[in-house]
């Protein structure tokens, strides 16, 4: 980066600062040809501020772009926003979770739906045998006690 673009991303007008104080601006060009530019953005940061509010650099007029007049590219924009776009279902509003709850009780039923259900089946369904209803131990160890041989005195 040059001295010159430097100073105009700063926004400060260097023909105006070179004008009014010529012995500043030689300062600042030797320095940073010496120092670079990120040094001397560090170095002399404190001096921004106070010159580009005595030399600011005058904003940059954007040029506008030329509107080219094109009547069969309007019309095709005209109708591809013109098409309907086919009707597809509504998205769903609200939350859907993803899994059922288990453990959620069932909602009882009214006196009504018993009354159509037909009276409990006279056979009832074979029930099975329990297999193993002891429960397991919680904890088990690694080793038993039992097992291990006794201390022998010595003597």
């Amino acid at each position: 980066m040059t001295f010159d673009e430097f100073f105009k991303k700063k926004k400060i007008d260097l023909a105006a600062l070179e004008k009014a104080d010529a012995a500043l601006f030689s300062e600042f060009k030797t320095h940073f040809e010496q120092m670079g530019e990120k040094s001397f953005d560090h170095t002399k940061k404190y001096w921004f501020n106070k010159l580009r509010r005595q030399f600011p650099l005058p904003p940059e007029v954007k040029a506008e772009k030329e509107h080219i007049a094109n009547p069969l590219a309007e019309q095709t924009i005209t109708e591809s926003l013109a098409e309907t776009v086919p009707a597809s279902r509504p998205p769903k509003l609200g939350f859907v979770p993803k899994f059922k709850a288990g453990n959620m009780p069932k909602p009882a039923a009214s006196a009504d739906d018993k009354k159509e259900e037909p009276p409990a089946a006279e056979n009832p369904p074979p029930e099975k045998p329990a297999e193993n209803t002891e429960p397991k131990p919680a904890y088990k160890p690694r080793f038993n006690m039992k097992n291990i041989p006794p201390k022998q005195p010595e003597d």
